[in-house]
């Protein structure tokens, strides 16, 4: 988990020192261009975080597939005990202990798989920001589509309380609740200093029957959104979609 910190902390400051927004034309001190130098060390730089950050995905990758041995044994103990507690030939306690062990191994499991998605949106949003940067500035109801993402500049004023109109959508369409990842600010985008307030962010694929679906009703309730389509490469997943005004930086 310390590991995990610090690599975020190491991504924030690439993302919002100085030299991080050398993308966006700035320029030295002096008033001169930032030379081909800088920008060949930010790239570096760059690189050597998504690398990291790689690494340590892979690593928690291994990580859920031992916690997922562990939850599946621990099931199956607890079935083991509930069928002897039926037979009278152990005590209840011995049934709750094992039942308290299954719920620690399901948390586990459901942290790990909490991280990587955490990990994965990250890493996709981290990768797609100098594209997002290079792209003009969207009008009031504006929209726009590229290879990777998809903007709308909705006009309706959306808060965060109105997540449930959007809920009740989805669970009427689908019949399942909507896949949210992220709603209002978390951990996550504290340490990135990213305002999330006022958004949230939903684990489907934009490009997806639900995906399409969402996306199409947001754009005729003038919700404004930016999806993600394209993980990053090395990545399982990290295409999302990005609900409210886009984050700014705190």
């Amino acid at each position: 988990m310390l590991k995990r910190k610090k690599l975020l902390f190491v991504l924030f400051l690439l993302l919002h020192s100085p030299a991080g927004l050398a993308g966006e034309g700035s320029h030295s001190a002096s008033g001169t261009p930032r030379g081909n130098s800088s920008e060949s060390e930010l790239t570096r730089a760059r690189n050597e975080v998504v690398q990291k950050m790689r690494e340590t995905r892979e690593g928690a990758e291994k990580l859920l597939a031992l916690h997922e041995i562990a939850r599946q044994r621990s099931a199956e103990e607890y079935e083991q005990r509930r069928e002897l507690y039926y037979q009278g030939l152990i005590s209840r306690n011995e049934v709750l202990q094992a039942e308290h062990l299954l719920a620690e191994a399901i948390t586990r499991v459901k942290e790990d798989k909490r991280w990587l998605a955490e990990s994965d949106m990250a890493l996709t949003e981290f990768a797609m920001r100098d594209e997002l940067l290079r792209l003009p500035r969207l009008s009031l109801g504006g929209y726009s589509e590229t290879g990777s993402l998809i903007r709308f500049n909705g006009e309706t004023a959306w808060r965060l309380a109105d997540a449930g109109n959007i809920e009740k959508f989805f669970l009427n369409t689908f019949g399942r609740v909507l896949p949210i990842s992220a709603l209002g600010q978390t951990a996550t985008h504290e340490r990135l200093h990213f305002d999330h307030r006022n958004a949230m962010d939903v684990a489907l694929h934009p490009d997806s029957k639900e995906g399409q679906s969402l996306l199409a009703y947001l754009r005729q309730a003038g919700i404004p959104f930016i999806a993600f389509r394209n993980a990053v490469p090395g990545a399982a997943t990290g295409a999302h979609i990005h609900i409210g005004k886009p984050s700014s930086r705190g």
